[in-house]
């Protein structure tokens, strides 16, 4: 699959629609990231929050509560206050009525808060797909790297047999066979860890959904095929809109819906209140009414309007700073993307070829017995080591191609 349609499925959350495999059957890179978008705990506990966000901004958006009160005066006192029939009870109900907006404001705010978790969720889904790929990545290289191992260790096993016959022949000395078995056994120890760095790789892929054990025998990969990548101005034109600068935005927009709260906070509220008072020495009840209004908040909203402009100062001048490590980034990763695949095309095009036919000249020699086991050794070494170079220069390749493809990837705002 396309690594870019592949993130953009991660971002939209709807990778786990794919089948998963047997364990018996090689694991795909897709099926691998809809585990990981399905089951990765970062993103549960990415949904939580984004469902605490959201009863946040219900919460905070509701207007403001009524107040019951109730006042006893004039009970158990002194004199002619002594007795309940002078108490005089009042009940209240009042209210903060809102001026300039405020709900509005908040509302507003608790949108943007819920438009940055959401953000959040969509990078953070981003993000896992990308390290899954880069892991799948991983256990492919370290699959052929096996391979070669594996490969090596039956040709050093090949050779340490001819090595015998013709020390037994007397046609070699004998110390050439103690060579020989000392490369077997390096060999052997190669091919070990090459198990161990596989088995390893299998496990860190699993644990992207969660998982203590792999669960899958092997993953189904080609590093062979080395997709083509976007010129750098085309990749670079994409950065004002990558997930990046849009969690930037979103912050903007809280900051902004924070001075509008505190814009609003000049406009005084008022406080409302009516109730009714039983004089119980007169038998009679009377309606009561008060209003409130609170002093100096001019002064203390012009402080918070100040503190909000302050911050918006401080995330433009990050978000400059930010799109000029953004542009160096991609091009030191497209300059080292271009490099590898360079280096993946001289390895198959030039070198390799000529390693093999250089290993096979010297093996006609040493049949001949014009060459010795130790040229025989340095030509299957630098043959063995070119094939490797290749698997790491082609594995690089490909996760570079996922880090441009992450740098560069375009979230759009959630409807």
């Amino acid at each position: 699959m396309n690594l870019r349609c592949l993130l953009i499925l991660a971002i939209a959350g709807i990778c786990g629609a794919v089948p998963w495999a047997r364990a018996a059957e090689p694991l795909r890179l897709q099926e691998a990231v809809a585990r990981a978008v399905a089951s990765n705990p970062a993103l549960t506990a990415e949904a939580a929050e984004l469902r605490a966000v959201e009863v946040r901004a219900a919460r905070t958006g509701l207007p403001p509560a009524w107040v019951a009160g109730m006042e006893v005066e004039n009970v158990a006192g002194t004199g002619a206050l002594r007795r309940a029939t002078s108490a005089e009870t009042t009940l209240r109900l009042s209210r903060v009525i809102e001026l300039g907006g405020k709900r509005a404001a908040r509302q507003a705010l608790g949108t943007a808060e819920i438009a940055r978790q959401q953000h959040d969720a969509e990078t953070a889904r981003l993000d896992i797909a990308s390290r899954t790929t880069r892991r799948f990545i991983e256990v492919v290289a370290d699959q052929q790297r096996l391979a070669f191992a594996e490969k090596r260790v039956q040709q050093a096993e090949r050779t340490r047999r001819e090595v015998a016959k013709w020390v037994k022949a007397a046609r070699i000395p004998e110390s050439d066979l103690s060579a020989a078995e000392i490369t077997l056994a390096n060999a052997e120890l190669a091919r070990e860890h090459a198990e161990h760095e596989l088995a390893s790789a299998k496990l860190t892929l699993a644990s992207s959904w969660g998982a203590r054990q792999p669960g899958f025998e092997a993953v189904a990969g080609n590093l062979e095929e080395l997709p083509p990548v976007e010129s750098f101005e085309a990749l670079a034109g994409r950065l004002p809109r990558n997930t990046t600068e849009r969690a930037a935005q979103l912050q903007a927009d809280a900051l902004a819906a924070e001075r509008r709260i505190a814009v609003a906070g000049k406009k005084p509220d008022i406080t409302l209140s009516l109730g009714a008072r039983r004089f119980e020495a007169l038998n009679d009840t009377g309606l009561v009414m008060s209003v409130s209004v609170p002093l100096g908040t001019r002064s203390r909203a012009s402080h918070a309007i100040a503190e909000a402009d302050a911050q918006l100062d401080a995330l433009d001048a990050r978000r400059a700073a930010q799109q000029a490590e953004a542009h160096q980034s991609l091009f030191e990763q497209y300059q080292e993307l271009n490099h590898a695949r360079s280096e993946v095309e001289a390895l198959r095009a030039k070198m390799l070829p000529k390693a093999e036919q250089a290993l096979a000249f010297t093996r006609r020699g040493f049949d001949a017995g014009r060459f010795s086991f130790l040229q025989l050794a340095q030509a299957q070494k630098t043959l063995f080591d070119l094939r490797t170079r290749s698997v790491d220069a082609a594995a690089r390749y490909h996760t570079l191609l996922v880090e441009v493809e992450r740098l560069t990837a375009v979230t759009e705002p959630t409807p």
